[in-house]
């Protein structure tokens, strides 16, 4: 496998040196086949899967509402990442075209191309547990923000500022021509050293993982934990409500039901929370420490072949994770897929919860 010039010129001419270096590239080899190869594809695929299905479903007259278009352009944002992340997985694996065009796609579009996308999935994510919190916490604010005009206009924030942080990642790598054993002249995408060297670019790094991926993690993590904290509050009030009431047995059981209900979007949120942070940060680190220098550095390769995938699966399991939250979307899904005529709920456990609040004020 042709490797960039300044990854070559870290190998030694010893005799010891290139057995030892022939042995590595082997296990590399094999690691990034396994990696990138067989898991990587395994959770592209089921993740194109799942959210072509989600916009399929989010597109059906029954599904309206602000909620459904925050999730139709998550999907699609994932959509896209995962399809970009087709061509990453080739250049990973070692197995990218070595053309001049393909190298300039390579250097000049696909890193800035698919972490674009993620960052726009990552922001709509934000936007929606942003969301959420006024629906529980802010109730009197609620309508403020909950509204299509605002989800509009948060979804245009998210595209534009993510396209915007990653225009530097242009200049990141450019074409080098490698000449092969064969005689045969191929072009790779390889680091620009006076880009990538550069004290200004490496702040840039710092600064853009912050605003992707650590900021959100922290800002998830405090937004659920409060909508969390008030989802137990709640449940905590309408049981004791419950027990104090003398309510017919039919209202004691539909209340029940609900305490199951926002019970188990209590531990869903709960889950959102731990697999971003999970997912994302071990490619937070990946992104400061990467180098075409650690090609042959089998511990650094293993790391970034489990953040890369981690990463990866993060946007393949989105579409299964928020639509746990849904049982409008899981009825829609079994009419038009199963052919199950179930009946449409009034409501999901969520847009309930948002109707109660909003006669609190």
């Amino acid at each position: 496998m042709a490797e960039c010039p300044m990854a070559i010129d870290t190998m030694t001419n010893s005799t010891m040196m290139v057995v030892a270096n022939s042995s590595l590239e082997s296990d590399i080899q094999q690691l990034k086949f396994l990696g990138y190869g067989i898991i990587g594809s395994v959770v592209i695929g089921l993740g194109i899967l799942g959210n072509m299905i989600n916009l399929i479903v989010l597109t059906r007259p029954n599904l309206k509402g602000v909620t459904f278009v925050y999730l139709s352009w998550l999907a699609t944002s994932d959509l896209m990442t995962l399809l970009v992340s087709t061509t990453s997985l080739l250049r990973l694996h070692g197995v990218q075209p070595r053309s001049f065009a393909a190298s300039l796609y390579y250097a000049y579009v696909e890193l800035a191309l698919v972490n674009a996308f993620m960052a726009s999935s990552v922001f709509l994510v934000v936007a929606l547990t942003i969301d959420r919190y006024f629906s529980v916490c802010l109730p009197t604010r609620y309508k403020e923000v909950h509204n299509k005009r605002r989800a509009r206009r948060a979804i245009i924030v998210a595209y534009v500022l993510a396209f915007c942080i990653y225009v530097p990642i242009c200049f990141q790598k450019k074409p080098v021509a490698v000449h092969t054993e064969r005689n045969e002249t191929i072009y790779i995408a390889c680091e620009n050293p006076t880009v990538f060297n550069h004290t200004g670019f490496r702040f840039y790094l710092l600064i853009k993982e912050i605003i992707v991926r650590i900021g959100p993690v922290i800002v998830l993590a405090i937004l659920n934990i409060a909508i969390i904290v008030a989802f137990r509050r709640m449940v905590r009030k309408r049981r004791s409500l419950l027990n104090s009431s003398n309510s017919s047995h039919s209202n004691q059981k539909e209340s029940s039901r609900k305490l199951m209900e926002e019970r188990r979007l209590v531990v869903l949120l709960g889950g959102i929370v731990l697999l971003f942070f999970v997912c994302m940060t071990p490619a937070a680190v990946l992104t400061l420490l990467n180098s075409d220098h650690k090609e042959l550095e089998f511990g650094f390769q293993l790391f970034r072949a489990i953040a890369n995938v981690l990463e990866l699966a993060n946007f393949a399991m989105n579409f299964y994770v928020y639509c746990l939250c849904s049982s409008e979307i899981r009825t829609t899904f079994l009419r038009l897929f199963c052919c199950v005529d179930v009946q449409f709920p009034e409501q999901n456990c969520v847009n309930r919860l948002h109707m109660e609040n909003n006669t609190k004020m």
